[in-house]
């Protein structure tokens, strides 16, 4: 029991790495997933915008050439791009291929954990730059999304604004009006605010509040799984239950709404921090002008003290987290070392461990062979002696068979001899009764009567006598047989 016990808790890691692997294969297969359904639905607006923006049939092929060129120079850039990601991909991957072929000869040494070290920290180094580069590109990639947003709902807008202008001449003239003349209120709300705040407060205004017009329940719903799916698309496709009283329309207009209020949202805490900032900075700028009386030199020196206090400062700083980010590192280098020596312990263990057991197997299989061949061996005797006594047996029923076979033909013979002697006297008899018969017939002299024939025989003779003498009359009782008590009844 002990060693399962221990055996159970030796596999338990693996079990946990099983696990790990599971829950990373999920993940991935539902990134998968949803790359695979962006990727349908980008290859279908492809085709639209195929047949119905670039077609050459179409009347407006002109107006959309610069539209057209322009997106074959995006998809030469994405090309381009990702075979650059590409590049950068295979040689981290060498790199990284090169670290574990030399940490398959570990030698406890300075300089390979020296050497170790620079490799890990050219590694990181690319694999930062790599990440900052792609950090750089998707936040590029976010800003132009959000700008283009906000441009295409500026366009919807003025769409709707169109719409309801060519259906009502008069709304569209008191709305000029109004446009042209402000209420004082109006003008007055944003006239002291920055730029962004307005837009922000203007958004609100005209949207319904900080709810986008939804009740406090199904926004409430609506951020609770869009937090629990993290921002992904995806959650959209859960919120038709939760909230029955939008649509699924209703439920993507309020995402877009809501990525537009983050959006100005942050604007408007960058615009706060900013004026902040510069309040700050005319502080102190009253401040400095109201310490002018002091002497410049006294100022200098203060001024370059501290500097020089605080460059000596971030220099100790540096040099510490240096010398702590050396240290770190080599111990994790010596960590992982060790745990590559150990493995290698383990493999070589294993692999011992399998010799032995292949040889066991071959000493057995040896013990197996030579027991069958003792066997076989065995066999072959026992099957030589059934043999010569098969034979023996055969040889003795033969003499015994032909020693009864002349004991059967000498009784034989003598049957055939005493029935010929039987048949030979009764011949004999026979012969002598026909000589008897023969001197009889010679004695005896019948007559021929025919008309004997045709007289009554003795039995007619006896029906033809008087019948009157034969007793007859009335008959006093008749003998019969006892009737059974159930016929009785």
């Amino acid at each position: 029991m002990a060693a399962s016990g221990a055996q159970e808790v030796v596999t338990s890691p693996a079990g946990m790495e099983v696990e790990k692997n599971k829950a990373d294969q999920k993940k991935k297969a539902e990134i998968m997933r949803e790359l695979h359904k962006l990727d349908i639905q980008i290859q279908a607006m492809e085709r639209e915008r195929s047949t119905h923006v670039f077609s050459k049939r179409s009347d407006f092929r002109k107006d959309f050439c610069t539209l057209e060129e322009t997106n074959t120079k995006l998809i030469e850039e994405t090309k381009n791009e990702l075979e650059h990601m590409k590049q950068q991909l295979a040689k981290t991957n060498h790199m990284v291929k090169r670290f574990h072929k030399e940490l398959t000869h570990i030698k406890p040494t300075p300089e390979f954990v020296e050497r170790l070290k620079l490799i890990m920290e050219e590694i990181e180094g690319a694999i930062n730059v790599f990440k900052e580069e792609q950090k750089q590109k998707y936040e590029e990639l976010l800003r132009e999304e959000r700008t283009i947003n906000q441009e295409l709902q500026a366009l919807e807008r003025k769409f709707e604004t169109w719409a309801q202008a060519a259906n009502d001449p008069a709304s569209l003239t008191h709305r000029s009006a109004t446009t042209q003349r402000p209420l004082a209120s109006a003008r007055d709300i944003t006239k002291d605010l920055p730029p962004e705040v307005a837009a922000f407060e203007k958004f609100l205004q005209q949207s319904g509040g900080h709810r986008g017009g939804w009740d406090e329940y199904d926004h409430g719903t609506f951020l609770k799984f869009r937090n629990r799916y993290k921002g992904r698309i995806m959650f959209l496709d859960h919120l038709k239950g939760p909230i029955p009283t939008k649509t699924e329309e209703e439920i993507r207009e309020h995402e877009t709404w809501y990525q537009e209020y983050l959006f100005l949202k942050e604007q408007k805490k960058d615009s706060i921090k900013h004026w902040r900032e510069q309040k700050e900075e005319e502080k102190e700028d009253i401040l400095t002008k109201a310490q002018e009386s002091k002497t410049e030199e006294e100022d200098e020196e203060e001024e370059a003290n501290r500097k020089k206090k605080l460059q000596e400062k971030i220099d100790q700083e540096k040099r510490e987290r240096f010398s702590q980010l050396n240290s770190w590192k080599v111990q994790k280098e010596l960590e992982k070392a060790m745990s590559e020596e150990k493995k290698m312990r383990e493999e070589m263990a294993k692999v011992k461990k399998h010799e032995e057991e292949k040889k066991r197997q071959i000493e057995i299989r040896a013990q197996v062979e030579e027991f069958r061949r003792q066997r076989e061996e065995e066999e072959s005797f026992i099957q030589q002696q059934n043999e010569l006594r098969k034979r023996q047996d055969t040889e003795r029923r033969h003499q015994e068979s032909a020693r009864e076979i002349v004991k059967f033909r000498s009784r034989d013979l003598s049957r055939l001899q005493e029935k010929l002697a039987k048949e030979a006297e009764k011949e004999n008899q026979q012969r002598e009764k026909e000589r008897q018969l023969e001197r009889l017939k010679s004695h005896v002299e019948v007559e021929r009567d025919p008309t004997r024939l045709l007289q009554p025989t003795a039995g007619w003779k006896s029906r033809l006598k008087d019948k009157s003498s034969s007793g007859g009359g009335q008959v006093l009782q008749m003998p019969h047989r006892a009737v059974p008590n159930w016929r009785k009844t």
